[in-house]
C-alpha cells in the first residue's frame, strides 16, 4: 500500500501492524527524519527530550523563536527530530511551526512513551521532493491512501501557506485521479460541505470524534471517501 502526505503515521502504522506493507511518502524532509529517527533509535530522541539541558522558557518569545528555527537543524536529525516532537505535542494546531504552545503539555508520561516506541516492521518511509498528485499517479501499488486535512478548492489554492511539516496537495489533481478510477485511493479528509460536495460521486462515509460511523452530518469530524 502506498501512503501520501505522512505525517502522524496512525493509520499507516494500523495498516503495517495489521501485516499489510506500507510504503509511507513525504516530500517534507523534516517529517521524514523524524521517522526515521524514531525507527532507528527511539531512546535517543528520549535522551535528548529527558536531557536537563533540554529545556526552554514557556513565553510566547521561547515558542516563537522555537517554531521559527526547529525546522533548520537537518544536519543533527536527532536534535531535530527532538524539538519536532516536543512542539508537536504542545501546540494546539499539532503542527510544530505554527499555533499557540505549552510546554508544560510535555509531562514525563509522554516522555516516557518514546523509550517503549517501536514501529511495525512492514512500516517504510520515503522522501521525494515532487509533488504529492504526480507521485500517486506513478504508484504501482494496490491501494493509495492520503490523509488530506482541509478541504481547499479555492482560487487561491496554488499559493496557500503551508507548514515546512506540511505536505502541499493539490486537491483539484487529487479529484481528477479519484475520477479517472485507475488506482483504487482511499483518502481521509476533516470534515466539510465543500469536501463532501467536491467527492459526491464517489463512496463517503463520515465519522465522529469518536472514530465511530455516523449519518449526522453535524457529529462528523471526518470524512472517508473512497473511489472503490
Amino acid at each position: 500500500m502506498g501512503s501520501y502526505a505522512l505525517y502522524d503515521a496512525k493509520m499507516e502504522f494500523s495498516l503495517a501492524f495489521d501485516k499489510r506493507f506500507v510504503n509511507a511518502h513525504t516530500s517534507s524532509k523534516q517529517i521524514y527524519l523524524f521517522w526515521r529517527c524514531m525507527m532507528m533509535d527511539p531512546r535517543r530522541v528520549y535522551n535528548i527530550i529527558s536531557a536537563e539541558g533540554f529545556k526552554f522558557d514557556n513565553t510566547e518569545g521561547s515558542h516563537k523563536s522555537l517554531q521559527e528555527c526547529w525546522y533548520e537543524y537537518t544536519n543533527s536529525p536527532f536534535l531535530l527530530s527532538s524539538l519536532f516532537f516536543m512542539l508537536n505535542r504542545t501546540s494546539d494546531t499539532g503542527l510544530a511551526s505554527f499555533g499557540t504552545v505549552d510546554l508544560d503539555k510535555l509531562t514525563p508520561v509522554v516522555i516516557q512513551k518514546l523509550k517503549t516506541f517501536q514501529a511495525p516492521d512492514n512500516f517504510h518511509v520515503s522522501y521525494e521532493d515532487e509533488e504529492c498528485t504526480d507521485l500517486i499517479r506513478k504508484d504501482v501499488a494496490d491501494y493509495v491512501f492520503i490523509p488530506a486535512g482541509d478541504f481547499n478548492f479555492g482560487l487561491f489554492e496554488k499559493g496557500k501557506s503551508i507548514a515546512v511539516e506540511e505536505t502541499n496537495i493539490k486537491h483539484r489533481e487529487l479529484i481528477k485521479i479519484f475520477d479517472e478510477k485507475e488506482k483504487k485511493i482511499v483518502a481521509t479528509y476533516n470534515f466539510s460541505e465543500k469536501a463532501l460536495n467536491a467527492y459526491n460521486a464517489h463512496n463517503i462515509i463520515l465519522v465522529d470524534k469518536y472514530g465511530r460511523e455516523t449519518s449526522h452530518k453535524e457529529r462528523a469530524k471526518e470524512i472517508v471517501i473512497a473511489n472503490f
